[in-house]
């Protein structure tokens, strides 16, 4: 299996919350926690849609994406239809992931470091390592990085807060500390080091996001915003 190339990628994609089920209490999460997931057939329809528009990957969500009940039969409707497919785990449930990229379910995987057994999957060649940036966290995040490098992780993904909470946001000039030390960290591993695009427009190494981006939720309502209260949405 090849090295995920998704961060650097400029495909079509769409974000999907399939879950609002969650088992893990990160004290900056604004999303909505409840027992609810989206039916497959809703999913199977959502996806001919997205393709007919011209979408080429799907990135389930939540919520934790493995607590949906059916995320195989997600997962291989979205083969089926020809889409890349990608999720992003708390890592409670490691080898379900690896069992779900080892059948070719998935071809990339986002995981988000600090939370559950994270560490057991970041050698896996799908693997690409969130680092979320709070305000003040520079130290953890690079503490993260060099953990996952030394198990062998293949790709570092830098991620600025974005939420209701603006006292956990970082400052420009952490986020920019942050990709510097990674990148260099990166470059020592041989490892992909990127950012997303919210985090590179406040860098000033894009003057745009999101292009090709569309946001689903749970209730099928659509957003070219990756979070609501984004200062670049389009007003």
């Amino acid at each position: 299996m090849k090295a995920p190339t998704w961060p650097s990628d400029r495909l079509r994609l769409a974000s999907v919350e399939i879950t609002r089920r969650c088992n893990n209490a990160c004290p900056y999460c604004d999303q909505p926690k409840a027992e609810q997931d989206m039916p497959v057939a809703q999913f199977a329809a959502l996806l001919n849609e997205l393709a007919d528009a011209g979408v080429e990957a799907v990135a389930l969500g939540g919520g934790e994406p493995t607590l949906h009940p059916a995320l195989p039969a997600l997962l291989k409707a979205a083969r089926e239809r020809g889409l890349r497919a990608g999720l992003t785990t708390n890592a409670r449930a490691p080898d379900t992931i690896i069992e779900l990229a080892d059948a070719g379910l998935l071809d990339s995987f986002g995981v988000s470091a600090g939370k559950g057994a994270w560490t057991a999957l970041v050698d896996h060649p799908a693997a690409v390592i969130n680092l979320l940036l709070l305000a003040g966290g520079l130290a953890q995040v690079t503490g993260w990085a060099g953990e996952a490098l030394r198990r062998g992780a293949r790709c570092l993904l830098l991620l600025g807060y974005k939420g209701d909470h603006p006292g956990l946001a970082p400052t420009t000039a952490e986020l920019a500390d942050a990709f510097t030390l990674l990148v260099a960290l990166g470059r020592r591993a041989g490892a992909t080091v990127a950012a997303d695009d919210y985090t590179r427009r406040r860098l000033g190494l894009s003057d745009t996001c999101g292009d090709g981006f569309v946001r689903v939720s749970l209730d099928g309502a659509r957003d070219r915003c990756c979070f609501p209260a984004c200062e670049y949405r389009t007003r």
